[in-house]
């Protein structure tokens, strides 16, 4: 049955490592919600059920401190970059403890979204009417769709993505080709180094190489803390490349190409494991593939080589098969919206963790981004002079939370952002909104939610949400 205009409702999509913070920032702030998600349990991609679960030998790229949500830390004795297994237990200890898991409709799937007048209308599987929301929150990721490169000729053996890779059996006693040397790339190439028969590794270009610790400590922390260093941007990214040299060594030394750009100009590698690997012979980098031809791949350098398995870790399509792609993406794969989670018009549409941060985990801005998109509709009903202004600040301003960059022309950067610049950004906003990003939605002490197609009452757990 549709919803009451009257109820100011919000539906929210996805319950995913993005979605869950923001989930509990609306319950905290009292803000009507219906929450959909297609499986039987949170997590996304981290769930081990999930059609497009990850790599069962995965783990995080990014430090416990820079992917931990606000309020809600990392056990001590997790390793500092969480296996799957960890991954999945910080996320259902995290529904647990903040109630999250009465707010979510699980197993239902959302066939359609379109706008209908200034409220949406969202079409859910398994029912005949369309339900009427006031506002939209769409959280269901964007590393999903496979992207697959195309080359002339036909090959004979195994094609997969990396999102069809799953067990490692996968990859046993086989002459495996990798291609492209992101952190999934070069993972998945380290890895199968123990179970294949070979290891070949295909790379449009060369790229910088970093390790995981630096002093021991997470690669990503120090560079997080060097951003609050007051240095002009150029010389900070000067810093960077001799801290590289120093650390790692000249390409040349590594027998890699030298990189056709600067370091920051493309999203790292975090590739200490396949360094290794690399310099004892165990992974051979090849160029860019020229053509299939049966069982053999050509490169373009003329060589070829007899395979079994091609992995294409060549990144993801941002798409949204319920609703027009076009509220989120542009045709180049950057966002349109303001911080990539507002949209420039519309008060009621936003999108969480439609974001690539290079040195820290997307969990974590989900969390800032679900903190302000909550004070922004809370300030639509108790201020409405503050909405006019964020408003206003939305639909024209760019704020610049890269690096301060010109990326390499590729897709891969089109969501690209600097995650202290980024969450400090956000802070600053927050910090502007004043009271407001404490306050709570207007008489809402109680929500009904829908599970299963059951009507029942939750009562907020909280009267006042965590601090920023």
């Amino acid at each position: 049955m549709a919803s009451k205009s009257s109820d100011k409702r919000y539906c929210l999509i996805g319950a995913g490592a993005c979605g869950l913070p923001i989930i509990k920032n609306f319950k905290e702030r009292g803000i009507p919600f219906d929450c959909f998600e297609s499986e039987a349990d949170i997590g996304g991609i981290w769930n081990p059920d999930h059609p497009n679960r990850v790599y069962e030998a995965m783990c995080l790229n990014t430090s416990k401190s820079l992917t931990r949500y606000r309020g809600f830390p990392i056990p001590e004795e997790y390793t500092q970059f969480m296996s799957r297994p960890q991954a999945v237990d910080y996320l259902h200890s995290y529904a647990r403890h903040f109630g999250l898991y009465d707010t979510i409709t699980f197993n239902t799937t959302v066939k359609k979204v379109a706008k209908d007048g200034d409220k949406w209308r969202v079409t859910v599987c398994g029912e005949k009417r369309p339900r009427i929301y006031e506002g939209l929150v769409v959280t269901t990721g964007h590393h999903w769709d496979p992207k697959m490169p195309k080359y002339p000729g036909k090959f004979s053996g195994e094609i997969l993505h990396s999102i069809d890779v799953k067990e490692r059996d996968q990859l046993r006693n086989k002459r495996v080709l990798v291609v492209g040397a992101g952190n999934t790339g070069c993972d998945l190439a380290a890895e199968a180094v123990y179970l294949s028969k070979s290891i070949l590794h295909s790379m449009r270009r060369s790229y910088y190489f970093l390790p995981k610790f630096v002093f021991g400590q997470p690669l990503d922390r120090l560079l997080d803390h060097t951003q609050r260093w007051p240095l002009p941007r150029k010389f900070l990214r000067w810093l960077y490349g001799l801290g590289f040299f120093v650390l790692v060594g000249p390409h040349k030394k590594l027998g890699l190409p030298e990189p056709d750009h600067k370091i920051l100009e493309s999203h790292p590698s975090a590739a200490a494991a396949w360094l290794v690997q690399q310099a004892q012979g165990r992974i051979k980098v090849k160029p860019d593939i020229d053509k299939l031809k049966g069982s053999k791949v050509l490169f373009k350098d003329g060589t070829e080589a007899e395979v079994d398995l091609i992995i294409y870790c060549t990144g993801f399509h941002a798409t949204f098969p319920f609703m027009d792609d076009r509220y989120f993406v542009d045709n180049d794969g950057s966002s349109p919206m303001f911080l990539n989670a507002f949209h420039r018009e519309y008060d009621n549409l936003f999108a969480g963790g439609l974001v690539q941060p290079a040195d820290g985990s997307f969990w974590q801005l989900a969390d800032y981004q679900g903190q302000l998109i909550a004070s922004f509709i809370v300030a639509q009903e108790l201020d409405p002079k503050k909405a006019a202004w964020f408003h206003g600040l939305k639909k024209t301003a760019r704020p610049a939370t890269d690096h301060g960059v010109t990326y390499v022309d590729s897709e891969r950067h089109k969501l690209e952002v600097q995650h202290y610049r980024y969450r400090t950004y956000i802070k600053k906003l927050l910090g502007k909104f004043g009271p407001l990003s404490a306050a709570r939605f207007p008489d809402q002490s109680t929500q009904t939610v829908t599970r299963h197609g059951r009507a029942s009452k939750v009562k907020d757990a909280f009267d006042s949400p965590l601090k920023a």
